[in-house]
């Protein structure tokens, strides 16, 4: 049997056929589908290089696994000029599939959503996010934003109703908000939910090294993530630092991610005077590259604006990491007490922070708490679940 995959992500193929992705959708990605389909078909958007360059890379071949490409389009307007073209190649994908699942909430998704109810083939749905967040007046500075929140809102929950199968990264959080249709009637062979992750946490990836009793003279902080927009909070970040350091905290940062914003943000360090204590050191591509950068910190810091169940936060605390997040999504079923900051502001992180660094023995107890937690998160515990749910969708009639 035969599942069409569609992605959000961005594919590379290089001059000898080759597929290259920059994050997440490498070739060992796919198993977790092939664990209950034949073959795995993927459509998303491609870009084709000219120079065979996998610098920062991940290769996303495999042998059951094969790939229609999408104009690259990035932005929304980009992809209304392309949408005839985009639904065209979606449908015909569809035709030629006995499955369909999608991730939402995503421009992908909105196009992807009535061509798969409107194919009469059996399709779910993963919910990544919360819209209503991701889309919020404080997360994106955009003329449209009220009307793309209210849509993608609207359309999210639409999609959850009227999905076969839909599957959640959190436990509670987006359940409660965009309910299935198993949820509100009761699950059955037709209609079904589940909850996991995509991240990749396998045993060999937890590590815990053991500290000194004493705060060491230099505390490194972290941030992951791109540098898109302001979703991800790297200004709010940036700033706490520069909050704690003016209080006569030793603290320097390092930040792990590019894109657009990047340059604003080193600027926002030269703007404050902490330049020279920020290390920015551009996209790792990879667990391996990723993990080399959070061992050199001990306190991680997202100030996200919206999430889902952030892969970057589980990875800290999978490195011993004492890790502080925004109070917002399924950033509050991992993290817990003074860890969840309240506001988006960096006065309030760098307050919650500060009580902390005043007494290290509370970060020593409290990253044994959080790197317990995130063994909720080991990858045989989700790809149990994640299997499951891929077989009910194999088995509807």
């Amino acid at each position: 049997m035969k599942l069409l995959v569609i992605q959000e992500q961005h594919f590379v193929r290089m001059p000898n056929g080759e597929v290259w992705v920059d994050e997440q959708s490498d070739s060992k990605f796919w198993e977790r589908y092939l664990a209950a389909f034949d073959e795995v078909v993927v459509c998303a958007r491609f870009r084709h290089s000219d120079t065979y360059n996998t610098e920062k890379l991940m290769l996303s071949d495999h042998e059951h696994v094969s790939f229609v490409e999408l104009p690259n389009t990035r932005g929304v307007g980009a992809l209304l000029k392309n949408l005839a073209q985009v639904r065209k190649i979606m449908k015909a994908a569809m035709k030629d599939c006995d499955r369909i699942i999608f991730r939402a909430p995503s421009p992908m998704s909105m196009v992807a959503y009535p061509l798969a109810k409107k194919s009469g083939k059996p399709f779910a749905v993963e919910i990544m996010n919360n819209p209503a967040t991701h889309y919020s007046p404080a997360a994106m500075h955009n003329f449209y934003q009220p009307i793309i929140q209210r849509l993608t809102v609207n359309h999210t929950k639409s999609m959850c109703r009227t999905a076969n199968g839909v599957s959640y990264v959190t436990e509670k959080v987006l359940q409660e908000l965009y309910p299935s249709t198993a949820r509100l009637k009761g699950e059955s062979k037709k209609y079904f939910e589940s909850s996991y992750s995509t991240i990749r946490m396998e045993p060999s990836r937890y590590s815990f090294d053991e500290w000194p009793e004493e705060k060491p003279e230099t505390v490194t902080f972290i941030h992951t993530g791109k540098m898109q927009d302001e979703r991800k909070g790297q200004d709010i970040f940036i700033k706490a630092i520069g909050i704690l350091r003016s209080k006569g905290n030793n603290i320097e940062g390092i930040l792990v991610g590019d894109g657009v914003m990047r340059k604003g943000f080193e600027q926002l360090g030269r703007d404050l005077g902490i330049a020279e204590h920020l290390d920015f050191v551009g996209w790792k591509a990879g667990f391996e590259a990723v993990q080399k950068e959070l061992k050199r910190a001990q306190i991680a810091v997202f100030p996200s604006m919206g999430e889902g169940l952030p892969r970057s936060v589980i990875e800290g605390m999978a490195q011993g990491l004492l890790c502080f997040g925004s109070k917002v999504d399924g950033i509050c079923e991992l993290l817990e007490g003074d860890c969840l900051v309240p506001e988006f502001t960096a006065e309030c992180f760098a307050e919650h922070i500060q009580k902390y660094l005043n007494d290290w023995d509370i970060v020593l107890q409290e990253r044994k708490k959080q790197f317990a937690a995130s063994k909720r998160y080991e990858y045989s515990i989700l790809e149990k679940r994640r299997t499951e749910f891929y077989r009910k969708l194999r088995e509807v009639e």
